[in-house]
This record gives C-alpha cells, structure tokens and sequence, in this order.
C-alpha cells in the first residue's frame, strides 16, 4: 500500500466492509464462537462482526501510523516572482540517469515472487514488535492461548491462518492485507523464542502462504 492509500482509503474500505458483513451477520444471526480441535488450529466459520472488522481496520491505521511519512507542505504557487527563480524540484537534484525513490513494489518482484515495499516493511516490523511482545514467555504456549492473544491485539480470526502447534512450538500466519497491499506476518510462540516476521504475499487470490 502506498501512504496515500493508508491514510485516505482506510475510512472508506472500513465503510465498505461494515456494508458487506452486514449482510453476512444476518444470516449468521449472531457472534463468532471460538472452536478448536485437537491442535485448536481452525478458526470460526462464521466471520467477523462489522464492529470487528472496523476495529481491525482502525488497529490497522494505528500501528502502520509511524511508516506513513508526512506529506509535505504544497506551495503556495508555483509561479516565481520578479527576480526569484523557479522552486527546485526534487527530482532536479537527482543525477540525469536517477530515478526519485518509490513506494511501489521492486520493477523485479512478480505475481509469484511479490516484494514488501519500504512501508509494508516497516509496518511488518511494528506489528512484529507488538506481537513479539505479548507472546513472550508463554508458560508451554497453547494454540488457544496463542489465538487469544492475537484476538486482544486486534487481529481477528478470519486473518489468523494455520494455527497449530508443533513439538512445544505454535505457529500461525497472519493475513494483514488490505487496499491492494501484499503484508503478512508469519509467527512462532515458544516461550523466549517467539520470532514474528514480515513477507510479501500476492495481493490477488486467497492467503496461502509456503505456496
């Protein structure tokens, strides 16, 4: 996502998922329930509230705020007055064979192979940081417990993906894109080993991530 699209499309990809999971919650009739079986790894079939939804998308907009730079201040006018010269543009100062830098995904990255951008990245260090924070220490960690946590973090179950627990080690995915973007976190709780990192995945198709 670029950081125009995180500060101005968030509110209206939020209006748009209430709208949406409106219609779905009729037919639920009602709020998720938690299941899990022998590993506690499937998550609810019934998907989130909208009141869920927007607070994943405000929770979102929160951590990601520290990656999104402030945009400058436009000028006045472009025009020069008597005597002044024109305002040096950025793009000016670059050598002739330089591009200026970009948001957008590396000329390099595809479909299959995408890339984090440099605010992605930093939004996938900032959400590591949290979750690493409260999954630390763990007493034997469980999958439910694991689940749990995230849930007070603010990530809801419907982006919670392959939950389960191997020799003493929980691991679990998370599904963090929204407005085209292609962040994911992959995590691993185990008491003082818990390590979350950052990876790009396809924007298009459903989340299925080592594939």
């Amino acid at each position: 996502m670029t950081s125009n699209r995180v500060l101005t499309g968030m509110g209206a990809a939020a209006l748009a998922m209430v709208a949406l999971a409106a219609c779905g919650s009729e037919q639920a009739g009602g709020r998720q329930q938690n299941t899990a079986n022998s590993v506690g790894a499937q998550a609810p079939a019934i998907g989130p509230s909208p009141d869920a939804q927007v607070a994943f998308m405000e929770m979102l907009e929160r951590v990601g705020a520290p990656c999104v730079p402030d945009a400058p201040a436009a000028p006045e006018s472009d025009d020069p007055g008597p005597g002044e010269h024109p305002p040096t543009r950025p793009s000016e100062l670059l050598p002739v064979d330089e591009k200026p830098p970009t948001d957008a995904p590396s000329p390099t990255a595809t479909p299959e192979h995408p890339k984090l951008n440099g605010v992605e990245a930093c939004e996938g260090r900032e959400h590591g940081n949290r979750i690493t924070k409260v999954l630390t220490g763990l007493n034997k960690p469980a999958t439910i417990q694991v689940r749990q946590k995230l849930n007070k973090l603010g990530y809801i179950d419907s982006r919670i993906h392959g939950l389960k627990v191997e020799r003493g080690v929980v691991r679990f995915y998370l599904d963090l894109r929204v407005m085209g973007g292609q962040l994911a976190l992959k995590g691993t709780a185990a008491r003082r080993k818990t390590a979350v990192g950052a990876f790009a995945h396809p924007t298009e198709g459903a989340f299925k991530p080592g594939k």
